[in-house]
């Protein structure tokens, strides 16, 4: 019913054809790895502290994020009601966000004051360590968080 178009494409058109169908293949491939890093952007979270923390005492926190845009990690040191912010941290994200799939790391050590201590009581405590990612599309994604349970104790 319906024959075959007689006229073919010449040979630069169609070389040119395929190089454009190769170059939006791989943006493609580009865009699916980056929409991934754009939804999950912290890719892991790691907080350690000694199990009995007294003034002078350190605590760690180790984050890798995608790098698709900034990260921002917040310590906190919780005892019942009381809550106090011992550091905060902002992890930049790659320059070409988009097209540099590379992870930051960034690692951040505290080193507990003996003036933060005093307004805590000996006993029980949570060393709280919270990252969050910056907005893509208008979402901001959910924070990772962990905790670790702690003893503190003074030593007067």
């Amino acid at each position: 019913m319906f024959d075959p178009l007689p006229i073919k494409d010449g040979k630069p058109i169609a070389y040119l054809k395929r190089f454009f169908v190769i170059v939006c293949s791989a943006f493609l491939v580009i865009y699916l790895i980056s929409g991934y890093r754009a939804w999950f952007q912290i890719h892991s979270l790691n907080v350690t502290a000694d199990q009995i923390l007294r003034s002078g005492s350190t605590i760690n926190t180790n984050v890798v994020s995608y790098g698709r845009t900034f990260v921002t990690v917040r310590t906190e040191l919780i005892q019942g009601q009381h809550i106090e912010t011992i550091a905060l941290q902002r992890v930049p994200g790659n320059a070409w966000g988009l097209f540099d799939p590379r992870v930051k790391r960034e690692a951040q050590a505290v080193v507990l004051p003996p003036e933060l201590m005093a307004r805590f009581s000996s006993g029980g405590a949570l060393v709280r360590a919270t990252a969050i990612g910056g907005p893509q599309w208008t979402r901001t994604p959910p924070p990772v968080v962990r905790e670790l349970n702690v003893e503190i104790k003074h030593d007067y």
